[in-house]
């Protein structure tokens, strides 16, 4: 650690590709991002990432970090070898190559999507000849990195078994700065699932997580740098490894990733993770930009994802869905309020309802019956499992359906029978290798099904939406569900919390908030009417939950029914239009030739600020919006002559919608 210094990394941006200094160092095609790679004395592996500037200033994003495995296989004599590839290693192989790729996404801020980057592959040799290659990619929004364990050719049986002791990756973010982090969950019956609040205000960088919040910071995390962002991520691990997460105490600024602990899953599975060689392990990511726009933009998740691996998706639809359980949580056992529900969705214009928890114990034909009644309506349903086995406690019914894979399977069948579209699975627990393929087992039976499928309770999206097409969204958020049992501070923490979303758990990936509730619940809403109204679009997932009664919607004036009844679940393009984290959210999505701009106001004060659209508004532009007493469902129509700015004031915790079409 620290082997690096300012002026190698000048060194490095100024000679492209090429060794200097004795690293192996690695430029974006831009030439402003750069990876560099050094083995110190010691023989131990360094990295460090580095930012040009707009200006031309060398900025150190992450400085001297430490990388490499332990991993040990049981031999033939069933005698424990360990190989240490952490030290004494001895550089072998390097290979360069540019790295195109265009590839279509059924979900997310950008459908199509162009990724260019320069990769360098090193492999590196220990004492006793055992080989680890660590590929190295520089993108324009960013940087990655993954360990490959290579085939040992001197090993007599094939598919031993090796197991990672222990991964030695950091990020050495230094001691200036913030960071807008989430506390790593600790294990009991609901959790983990990524459900803590972000740290709104964040916290000094290398501050400890408070174990009063958490065992250790979950990725994804977000931190301000002197002269640039970066948000810190992984990708993958498609049931070969377990989920990583950052250490709770980054002394010195240095986050170190950490395995799951083994008293989540009930106790079930290994902390560590095994597979056969050669072993190609999760992405390490870092995305890097000298403003906040350039990480809200990003699809570097995407990027690193392994590609689709289904042919046909004309069957994977995103889409509007209507929601019973948050309004009335024992709705899912009454077939009388579901048809209610289904009813509203036909009536929106809306593809689905989802079919909450429980729903099984309202008859042996509930689905059947179910199923039927909204065919004859034109909308298709989702329906809840529990994911069942011995990872969680949790008895809400189905249970034991999606564990075991020939009973996933015959239940599957079943549903693609009947016409079911998809499943919503919950109560993952866990982070460990045996949920991780869980998850890809259900995606992989998914689609042979045409399932798509929403996960809850569940770990952080990985990059698995561009693998799985089906995967529609995921939970991981502390949502709209803790208006209902999350107590008066959830009331009082979401204005702020739904800004630091946008910067963090929805850059990488769909997330089902389940918004839009214009109810007043026990704890208390201090949001506004429009700020609910916009995180329609301020918040992304593949299936828009919206979760507020039939009652509230049909309540709403016509200019915010049509609003709800249009809104798109996908999008073409997503830009920043202003805004930082826990203060002020402003986005602009476009779905063909309409454009969305949406914003929120995390803090109590009004805020009026001139907003720079992303594109010239042509004719009318729909504006939903708050008055001072914020008790209104405000809204108009203005012409903007075909100017793209527009001075706007966001009352405290208030928001505002704008539809317009682009010239």
């Amino acid at each position: 650690m620290g082997r690096f210094n300012l002026f190698l990394c000048v060194g490095f941006f100024l000679c492209g590709i090429e060794k200097t200094h004795g690293q192996e160092a690695l430029l974006s095609p831009n030439g402003k991002i750069s990876i560099a790679a050094s083995l110190g004395a010691d023989g131990g592996l360094d990295y460090q990432v580095g930012l040009k500037s707009e200006n031309g200033a060398a900025v150190q994003v992450v400085d001297g970090s430490s990388i490499g495995l332990i991993t040990s296989f049981r031999n033939q004599e069933e005698a424990i070898v360990q190989q240490d590839f952490t030290k004494a290693l001895k550089l072998v192989g390097s290979e360069r190559r540019r790295v195109e790729d265009d590839y279509e996404l059924k979900v997310g801020k950008r459908i199509q999507n162009h990724a260019v980057a320069n990769e360098m592959s090193l492999t590196f040799q220990t004492e006793d000849g055992r080989q680890m290659r660590v590929d190295f990619r520089a993108y324009d929004e960013g940087a990655a990195f993954r360990y490959v364990l290579l085939e040992d050719k001197d090993l007599k049986v094939s598919r031993i078994y090796h197991t990672v002791v222990r991964e030695l990756t950091e990020f050495n973010l230094g001691t200036t700065g913030k960071h807008f982090g989430q506390p790593y969950d600790r294990a009991t019956t609901y959790s983990p699932g990524y459900e803590t609040p972000y740290l709104v205000s964040g916290v000094p960088i290398g501050t400890a997580a408070d174990p009063k919040l958490g065992i250790g910071w979950g990725f994804p995390s977000l931190f301000e740098l002197p002269g640039a962002w970066a948000l810190l991520h992984e990708v993958g691990p498609y049931g070969r490894y377990h989920a990583m997460h950052l250490d709770a105490n980054p002394e010195g600024g240095v986050y170190r990733v950490v395995p799951p602990p083994a008293n989540e899953a009930a106790g079930h599975g290994e902390v560590t993770a095994s597979n056969p060689l050669p072993w190609t392990l999760p992405w390490r990511m870092i995305a890097v930009s000298g403003d906040l726009a350039g990480i809200v933009e990003s699809n570097l998740v995407f990027h690193l994802a392994e590609p689709s691996r289904v042919p046909d998706t004309g069957w994977i639809k995103p889409g509007t869905a209507s929601w019973s359980w948050l309004s009335e949580h024992d709705s899912s056992r009454n077939e009388a309020t579901l048809k209610k529900f289904i009813d509203f969705s036909a009536e929106m214009g809306w593809p689905y309802s989802l079919v909450d928890a429980n729903w099984n114990t309202i008859s042996e034909t509930a689905m059947t019956d179910l199923v039927g009644y909204a065919r004859e309506k034109g909308v298709g349903l989702f329906f809840w499992y529990n994911s069942g086995g011995a990872n969680n406690w949790v008895q809400e019914e189905p249970r034991n359906l999606m564990s075991e894979r020939s009973v996933r399977r015959a239940e599957f069948a079943k549903l693609k029978q009947l016409g079911v579209k998809g499943v919503k699975i919950d109560f993952f627990q866990s982070d460990k290798q045996i949920l991780m393929e869980q998850y890809i087992g259900i995606l992989e039976d998914a689609v042979e099904f045409e399932i798509m499928v929403n996960f809850h309770g569940c770990t952080m999206p990985r990059g698995w939406e561009r693998t799985f097409p089906n995967l529609m969204t995921m939970e991981a958020v502390r949502g709209a569900e803790n208006y209902t049992f999350g107590g008066p501070a959830y009331g009082k923490l979401a204005p702020a919390h739904n800004t630091a979303l946008p910067f963090t758990r929805n850059v990488i990936g769909s997330m089902d908030f389940t918004p839009v509730d214009f109810s007043i619940f026990k704890s208390g809403r201090f949001t506004s009417n429009a700020h609910e109204a916009a995180l329609a679009v301020v918040f992304e997932s593949g299936i828009l939950h919206l979760s507020d009664s039939v009652e509230a919607y049909k309540a709403l004036p016509k200019d915010y029914q049509n609003y709800l009844r249009n809104v798109p679940a996908v999008w073409d393009e997503t830009r920043l239009v202003a805004g930082y984290p826990g203060k002020l959210a402003v986005l602009a999505r476009r779905s063909g030739p309409t454009w969305y701009v949406a914003g929120i106001n995390g803090e109590d004060t009004a805020k009026t600020i001139r907003l720079k659209l992303p594109f010239q508004p042509k004719g009318e532009v729909v504006m939903l919006y708050d008055t001072e007493s914020r008790k209104e469902f405000a809204s108009k129509k203005i012409e903007l002559g075909g100017s793209s700015e527009l001075e706007v004031t966001f009352q405290p915790f208030g928001g505002l919608v704008l539809v317009a079409e682009a010239q």
